[in-house]
């Protein structure tokens, strides 16, 4: 098959998104469902065949997964998937942790409400992706969950800095429960006792939750 049919049957197959984005959905899925584990070699033709798409486009899509810290790409050698260190992903619950506590006290009486309400609808659909055995899913959830909370500040700017940290959420998450054996209802249960804090009536109890939820040794 040449590449541009080969790209020409990818649409029919991938559609909505570019080829590059669907190609990387797919990778990402598989990656951080632990259907290609960590060490695992990701081989851009036999991708490409896979896909029915060029080598080009194989390469976009590990590009992203690069950014996202899921795949090392070696040069010249192969790409393989990877796992987040324990020193990287400690950095990474640290600025959300900074980010999200920042605007709650000045904005809790008015909000409060309104984002436990928000967050118990996250819950609920981190819990479904849970019983389908599906990090994706719980990863997207968490994004939303945490989203609420730091755009619940009221200042857009923290919302766009604490943004550009979501890349890496499912690389933390699948490195997170890799190192410390844990399963996917374990971290639903995580999130589940973040939102018990946030329905008391105390911002100074909801920024101590979102500490331990980030930065406790048993929780990085």
């Amino acid at each position: 098959m040449s590449s541009n049919a080969g790209e020409q049957a990818g649409r029919g197959i991938l559609r909505h998104r570019s080829l590059p984005e669907s190609v990387h959905e797919i990778l990402r899925s598989r990656i951080l469902n632990n259907e290609l584990p960590a060490g695992t070699p990701l081989i851009e033709l036999n991708l490409a065949d896979e896909f029915g798409v060029s080598r080009t486009t194989v390469r976009a899509a590990l590009r992203e997964l690069q950014g996202e810290r899921l795949v090392e790409v070696q040069p010249r050698r192969q790409t393989i998937v990877t796992r987040m260190s324990a020193e990287d992903v400690v950095e990474a619950c640290y600025a959300r942790y900074v980010l999200e506590s920042a605007g709650l006290a000045e904005v809790w009486d008015s909000v409060r409400s309104g984002l436990v309400a928000d967050m118990t609808e996250a819950i609920g659909v981190m819990e479904l992706a849970a019983d389908k055995a599906d990090l994706a899913g719980i990863v997207e959830a968490d994004i939303e969950l945490h989203r609420l909370i730091v755009q619940a500040s009221g200042h857009p700017r923290l919302v766009e800095m604490w943004s550009t940290l979501n890349g890496q959420m499912g690389a933390l998450m699948r490195s997170s429960l890799d190192r410390q054996g844990i399963d996917m209802a374990e971290a639903v249960l995580r999130h589940t006792k973040l939102l018990t804090a946030f329905r008391r009536k105390d911002p100074a109890v909801a920024k101590a939750a979102l500490h331990e939820h980030y930065l406790s040794p048993t929780h990085g």
